[in-house]
């Protein structure tokens, strides 16, 4: 889960929608292959949150946003 606090800067929001992780549904052997081949416990066990595809969504859906607030709310 990606918490947006109040006092965190927009460059902070915008790391942390694309370095977000969520728990990932890899099978016990995927999760096995991955800390063998990277030699990480912690493989295998968390995916990003969103894909480059949703990243630059949302980058729209914010542009789109600005574009139609600007004179403010």
């Amino acid at each position: 889960m990606i918490e947006i606090k109040d006092t965190d800067l927009p460059i902070t929001v915008a790391q942390k929608i694309i370095c977000g992780t969520k728990p990932a549904n890899n099978s016990p052997l995927i999760k096995g292959i991955a800390k063998a081949l990277t030699n990480d416990e912690n493989a295998g066990e968390t995916m990003d949150m969103f894909s480059i595809e949703e990243i630059g969504e949302i980058a729209s859906y914010l542009m789109t946003y600005c574009e139609s607030h600007k004179n403010g709310d």
